[in-house]
């Protein structure tokens, strides 16, 4: 969550037991607030409206939400009322919102937008197992912990009904609310899946999959328009369009979706019921204990038979044990019959020194020695060869061609003929496998920090093949490689494509409307600087952003300045030095000021009646209607000014 501002005037100090400290955010639905008791700090939600007649329900709603899985949920602790007005108190969670994470830091991609969704999905469908509809799914409600992701504000929706027929607020973002919502129909899980979806395309990017400018055009888009999916990509993509379709009945449930995720319907069946069929389970070589004292360990019935892992004691797995031990002393076949018509099996005994387990790893070493025998034996006549002894204990399936040994040889007599076969050489092959043709593998080069043309003579001098290439928004010098797939120094085949993603740098925001400080802020945020200001003269609010350089929508590299050119509200001055009174004074006039005069005695008569100088300078921004002083040019007098005394007289006057 943000830092948490001063509480404001008509705030609650107290609500319940938690004392208030700060505002750490509102929304449409209410305000949240930083509480604490017992000097442990929660998130305070106190809802705009009253709930009317479902304080009771309300309060059941928050029963159930207190049992929803808490490790992917800010966990509800509490809830009561304020002068009728619900509040709902829950975990702190100390991190931003998806939101505002993404604005801030740009979309997300890859490993982080899969662990993303699993988390989300999983909190979900713990909401949803607890009874819950969230109704109000969305990047603002997703908080991003030091721990992972968090869902909050569930376990709302009667107060929230409750708030919204009092207050005229409707319940959920308009451009993340479902079909259904819209049109007023029942509202159930689905919906949350809808809106899971349009939260996933805003992590992706950027943006919701239906747009989010005005309410109306975006609710016309949901019910009508398809989805606008971005740079989703392959089974993430798939997933986010089918929970995104506008029939609730067509969407997957919370929890197929998160089995989907975790790919539950790519597991083999075989590897979620037993272990391999080639894989023995061997149990320590100690006299064997009384079926009473075994532990309740798995442990092999028949190898190579699938199926064939079974508990001790029970009936399958304990007959065919014994039975195998009494066939064997006796001279008898295997349990299923396949060694009869054999010969007589060496008798093995069931108890004593040998345990079972030891029995069991000798007849899986000769079964291990026929298959071997099998690839490089030809088979003979069954006149000409006697038959392997079989061991007691697990029985192998029969082949077609069973296994036959030949007589031992004396190595003191000379070689016999080669046997007679049932089969020609050239049907039966080549006796040795043919050599295995390894294609030539290359490591992949590191290519991050090189630029595209650089990472693709790399890529060629290895022997590879430049794949896709993606562009991501990023502070990096524009066209510079971030990573690449396969990884740097995995071995593949050389030839394989090598895919890049590549710096598509910053977009330089729309901030022509916005006054100055809001426009330098947005520039800040979007990772650039703020450079030159210019002030340009117009009939435009004081302080409006005419126009910016570079031009907005124009990508660049984090940090560069980008210059505004700010309005200034008045009327240019025109420049009326040197014109005529009479002509200066029009001049002004027609720009909307009004003119004030004042002569000078000027010696030059080429001056007299011309504007010498002016209050407001030529350029200067003033606002219509202002005073600009002018000074004009006068002709000196050619006798004295009337009403100056005259000259006195220097000599003496005729009285003295």
């Amino acid at each position: 969550m943000p830092t948490a501002q001063p509480l404001r005037t008509g705030d609650p100090q107290r609500l319940g037991e938690y004392v208030l400290s700060g505002r750490l955010g509102e929304g449409g639905q209410g305000a949240v607030f930083l509480g604490s008791r017992s000097g442990e700090p929660y998130a305070v939600k106190l809802l705009h409206g009253p709930v009317g007649d479902e304080r009771a329900a309300f309060l059941r709603e928050v029963e159930l939400a207190k049992h929803v899985a808490r490790f992917c949920t800010a966990q509800v602790v509490d809830a009561g009322f304020d002068e009728g007005r619900p509040y709902i108190v829950s975990e702190y969670v100390d991190g931003p919102s998806l939101h505002r994470e993404v604005v801030l830091t740009g979309p997300r991609r890859g490993g982080a937008l899969e662990r993303l969704a699993v988390s989300t999905a999983t909190a979900l469908t713990a909401i949803h197992r607890a009874g819950i509809v969230h109704r109000d799914f969305k990047p603002q409600n997703v908080l991003l912990g030091s721990d992972g992701p968090r869902v909050i504000d569930f376990g709302l929706a009667r107060a929230l009904d409750a708030a919204a027929t009092v207050t005229g607020r409707g319940v959920g973002t308009p451009a993340y609310m479902a079909p259904e919502q819209i049109t007023a129909s029942a509202v159930t899980g689905a919906a949350d899946v809808f809106s899971w979806g349009a939260t996933m395309c805003f992590a992706a990017n950027a943006t919701a999959p239906f747009g989010q400018d005005s309410v109306a055009p975006v609710l016309h888009r949901i019910l009508t328009a398809p989805p606008e999916l971005g740079r989703l990509d392959g089974r993430l993509r798939t997933l986010v369009a089918a929970c995104l379709d506008k029939d609730a009945r067509n969407r997957p449930t919370s929890r197929d979706l998160l089995f989907e995720l975790l790919g539950e319907s790519e597991v083999p069946a075989e590897v979620l019921s037993s272990p391999p069929a080639h894989i023995l389970r061997v149990q320590p070589l100690v006299p064997e204990q009384r079926s009473s004292e075994r532990s309740p360990m798995a442990e092999p019935e028949a190898t190579g038979v699938p199926g064939g892992y079974l508990l001790p004691g029970s009936r399958t797995g304990e007959s065919a044990g014994e039975s195998a031990g009494q066939n064997t002393e006796a001279g008898g076949s295997l349990p299923d019959g396949s060694g009869s018509g054999n010969g007589p099996l060496p008798p093995v005994p069931s108890k004593g020194p040998w345990p079972r387990a030891a029995v069991a790893v000798c007849a899986a070493l000769l079964v291990t020695a026929a298959v071997l025998l099998t690839a490089h034996i030809p088979t003979a006549d069954r006149d000409d060869r006697p038959q392997l002894p079989q061991a007691a204990g697990p029985s192998v399936p029969p082949q077609s061609d069973p296994v036959r040994s030949r007589p031992p040889v004396d190595k003191t007599t000379p070689l016999k003929t080669p046997m007679r076969t049932t089969a020609t050489a050239q049907e039966r092959g080549p006796t040795a496998d043919p050599p295995v043709v390894r294609p030539a593998t290359v490591p992949v080069p590191a290519l991050a920090g090189m630029d595209k043309s650089a990472a693709t003579k790399a890529i060629k001098q290895a022997g590879l093949v430049l794949g896709t290439v993606t562009q991501l928004d990023s502070p990096k010098k524009i066209g510079q490689v971030l990573g690449a797939q396969p990884a740097p120094g995995m071995l593949v085949i050389r030839g394989s494509k090598v895919s890049l993603e590549v710096s598509a740098g910053l977009a330089v925001p729309a901030v022509t409307g916005l006054q100055r400080k809001a426009a330098e802020n947005a520039l800040t945020d979007a990772g650039l600087a703020v450079g030159a200001v210019t002030r340009s003269c117009v009939d435009q609010p004081d302080g409006q952003v005419l126009s910016t350089q570079p031009k907005a929508g124009r990508r660049v590299t984090g940090g560069t300045s980008v210059a505004l050119t700010v309005a200034r509200n008045g009327a240019t001055v025109p420049s009326v030095v040197g014109q005529s009174l009479e002509d200066g004074r029009a001049a002004l006039v027609a720009a909307g000021f009004a003119v004030r005069t004042r002569g000078q005695v000027v010696d030059d008569e080429s001056r007299v009646g011309t504007i010498l100088d002016q209050g407001l300078q030529s350029g200067d921004c003033a606002r219509p209607g202002s005073a600009v002083e002018i000074v004009f040019g006068l002709a000196p007098q050619s006798g004295p000014d009337p009403g100056e005394p005259e000259e006195t007289p220097t000599g003496p006057t005729p009285s003295e």
